[in-house]
């Protein structure tokens, strides 16, 4: 299953933004450098394994990259080439 971009949550805290996969629970908190760049995620969790009723379970590796593009998304405003 390929993520969408509404299966993630989005949360600001000071100088970190943090994406959620709502699907599981996973956490990818990304620190914003004083520039407005991202630095590498810290990830926490999964809290739950996504399979059962809503679908096979999402690739780790999509669900990463689908956070970072929106984390990027969420700090410049427009897609990155």
């Amino acid at each position: 299953m390929t993520p969408r971009t509404d299966d993630f949550r989005l949360e600001r805290s000071g100088d970190e933004l943090t994406v959620v996969f709502t699907q599981t629970g996973t956490a990818y908190t990304f620190p914003l450098g004083p520039d407005g760049s991202l630095g590498d995620p810290r990830v926490s969790g999964p809290v739950r394994p996504a399979s059962g009723q809503d679908g096979p379970e999402s690739d780790e590796a999509t669900v990463r990259r689908t956070a970072t593009a929106l984390a990027r998304l969420a700090i410049a405003g427009s897609p990155a080439d």
